[in-house]
């Protein structure tokens, strides 16, 4: 090896000694490849400082002797006597002159390595960021999803408290519903008109929905729930500020009552519920 070659080396060992904390194995990692790549500690004083800074780095260093000539150091890697001859050598002053490294790019390689350790840092910095993010959103979905009002929940089916009186004339089935449906609450009661087909399905229990028995029973045993007895017709409403219940319902001549519409369980709006 020429003795400019070994002069460049030892300046840049110096460098790294005196700019870098070895202790870190990312930075000793970053260190080690540049080094794969240049090729520029090939002396035995370059190998010796490359297994000295990884030994510091993973902590298993058992020794403080300089690399270069023996006597400890303080660093644990290079004297302080070493590192001030070569900072002051000649060789050290006429490369703080140029602005240019005719065979080492020093600059350019402290650069790369400040570079690479400094991304790393934001890249892993960027990807605490992005997690906190998610875990902000998902935990912001499970509080929403937890305390998100049931606007259609599952009740038990209403069952009039009063027997089943027998009415006469739309006035008296008017007054039969109005026990159920009372004015004071909120409730408005529109006659509509008397049918006689295929209404009065009052075979059922009270709170028990029409539609779902149909479902278990044939063709034949359907007409069984059907009559051609009059009832009264009436529409109910129950408007409030930010909602409304519209439905209707049916009273037969015997008081019973079958009510369609959203005054149901909110299973089904569609099924026909005998109220009582």
């Amino acid at each position: 090896m020429g003795d400019e070659k070994l002069k460049q080396e030892l300046f840049y060992m110096v460098k790294l000694a005196s700019k870098y904390d070895f202790s870190q194995m990312s930075l000793v990692e970053e260190i080690l490849r540049q080094e794969n790549e240049r090729k520029i500690l090939t002396s035995v004083f370059g190998t010796r400082f490359k297994a000295r800074i990884f030994d510091i780095a993973a902590g298993v260093n058992d020794t403080d002797s300089c690399v270069i000539c023996g006597k400890p150091a303080e660093n644990k890697c290079i004297c302080k006597n070493c590192m001030d001859s070569i900072l002051e050598s000649d060789y050290a002053k006429n490369q703080a002159k140029k602005k240019r490294r005719i065979n080492i790019p020093f600059e350019a390689v402290f650069s790369s390595i400040s570079k690479n350790i400094n991304v790393k840092k934001s890249i892993q910095l960027l990807l605490i960021f992005c997690l906190l993010i998610i875990f902000v959103i998902q935990s912001s979905l499970l509080i929403t999803w937890i305390f998100l009002p049931d606007y259609n929940p599952t009740v038990e089916a209403r069952v009039s408290e009063y027997e089943p009186q027998t009415v006469s004339d739309q006035n008296a089935a008017f007054e039969q519903l109005s026990m159920d449906f009372p004015q004071d609450m909120g409730y408005s009661i529109v006659y509509a008109r008397q049918d006689k087909e295929y209404v009065g399905r009052f075979l059922l229990n009270k709170g028990d929905c029409c539609e779902e028995l149909e479902d278990t029973l044939t063709e034949e045993e359907c007409y069984d729930y059907f009559f051609t007895e009059p009832v009264y017709v009436f529409y109910i409403t129950n408007i409030e500020e930010y909602s409304a219940r519209v439905g209707l319902a049916e009273v037969s001549e015997n008081g019973s009552i079958l009510v369609l519409g959203s005054f149901n369980d909110g299973r089904r709006t569609d099924c026909h519920y005998k109220f009582r």
